[in-house]
């Protein structure tokens, strides 16, 4: 810090220090009132009776609500706190006393420095030679920037941040760290499997358009329908990002009995899907959401990564939810494969899996790629329903 800067320090605590200076003289005549009036009295008692009040009416008025707040922003402005002073703490209980020990700390502060400077300075120049007048006012000035560095002290000590605030801030970036994580996880598969599905309903379209017109026409309808849900999706990823959530029917919320429309997407770009599918009805909600992720990624996988083949997908209901995709990989293709198993995308499923106290199994086996994910269910979802065939 520059000899400025420093200077600038010093003369904003010394400010500080004076407005605990004003208080004090407030309260000191008052005191001195109620001292007076006991002395008239001739009775000692009263005058100590009166002290302590004065000391409680300081107390009860540290403990109002504002006070706090006051002191948190002139420390903040005027100290230069070498800390985190808290705003909103947790548990206001716990700050109450910290704040009342800073406030009698600001006051009594306050009045030792403004009595020095209003009666220090001009009994020292008529008493003493001016040399050591001068003296004793470098000495008095120094005290009062040891005065102000220790009052910022305080405050970080009084008005800083507790345990138990440390932990609530920690908890909140936690909880805005895996916020983001699962906003990077939706991004990521909403919008990736719809660029494949663009992608795979162009390069059919555009091969069919002249030998079959209708089926190219509807590729073209697939491609609007999914361009146009994507965006929707980004829309509300955006404004979760901005803390503008935008309509509830806006939201994605896909679940296993869309899995047949999703299979069907693909089918209709010209993939080979086997897609055998169980009831999804009873499954809870969050699950069945999470468990058409994981469908629509591996699916996603299955048709960037693979070799043309079939692509078998099982979802099955029983003492857990499992969801398994299998496809063929081209032997040039293994080790890039491989590579993207630590990819955002398998990244993204084994959060979600592991959110849900579920097991993902990714592996390659010979020429055939899998991925099989189990699920937990509830107790009582534990019978297996039948499955029924989807698009092939």
């Amino acid at each position: 810090m520059s000899a400025r800067a420093e200077a600038r320090t010093a003369l904003l605590r010394t400010v500080f220090l004076l407005i605990g200076a004003a208080l004090f003289l407030a309260f000191a005549l008052l005191g001195i009132s109620v001292a007076a009036t006991g002395r008239e009295a001739a009775n000692v008692a009263v005058a100590v009776i009166g002290a302590v009040l004065v000391l409680a009416l300081l107390v009860a008025v540290s403990l109002f609500p504002g006070v706090r707040d006051t002191e948190v922003a002139a420390a903040r402005i005027l100290l230069d706190p070498p800390g985190e002073l808290v705003d909103e703490p947790v548990d206001r209980r716990r700050h109450r006393w910290r704040t009342t020990w800073f406030v009698l700390a600001h006051v009594l502060a306050g009045g030792l420095v403004g009595t020095s400077l209003v009666i220090g300075i001009p009994l020292a120049y008529s008493e003493l030679p001016w040399y050591a007048a001068t003296a004793a006012l470098a000495v008095l000035l120094a005290l009062v920037v040891v005065i102000g560095a220790g009052m910022a002290r305080l405050a970080v000590v009084c008005l800083g941040p507790t345990d138990a605030d440390r932990l609530a801030v920690a908890e909140q970036r936690i909880g805005r760290e895996e916020a983001q994580r699962a906003l990077a996880r939706d991004l990521h598969d909403g919008i990736g499997h719809a660029l494949s599905v663009i992608s795979l309903q162009a390069v059919g379209g555009r091969q069919m358009v002249s030998r079959d017109p209708e089926h190219a026409a509807e590729s073209l309808r697939i491609i609007a329908e999914t361009a146009r849900r994507a965006l929707d999706e980004l829309d509300h990823a955006l404004g979760i990002l901005r803390d503008e959530p935008g309509p509830a029917e806006r939201a994605p919320l896909q679940r296993l009995g869309d899995v047949p429309a999703l299979v069907a997407s693909y089918v209709a770009g010209g993939a080979e899907v086997h897609a055998d599918l169980a009831d999804p009805t009873g499954v809870p909600d969050l699950v069945s959401r999470e468990a058409f992720r994981i469908t629509q990624e591996g699916l996603t996988n299955a048709y960037e990564h693979g070799d043309g083949s079939v692509i078998d997908l099982e979802t099955r209901v029983g003492d857990d939810l499992l969801v398994s995709v299998r496809n063929g990989v081209p032997p040039h293709g293994r080790g890039d494969r491989a590579e993207r198993s630590a990819g955002r995308g398998l990244a993204g499923l084994r959060e979600r899996v592991t959110l849900l106290g579920g097991e993902l199994e990714v592996r390659q086996v010979d020429a055939t790629w899998h991925l099989v994910a189990r699920l937990p269910l509830p107790p009582g979802q534990h019978q297996d329903r039948q499955h029924q065939d989807g698009p092939r």
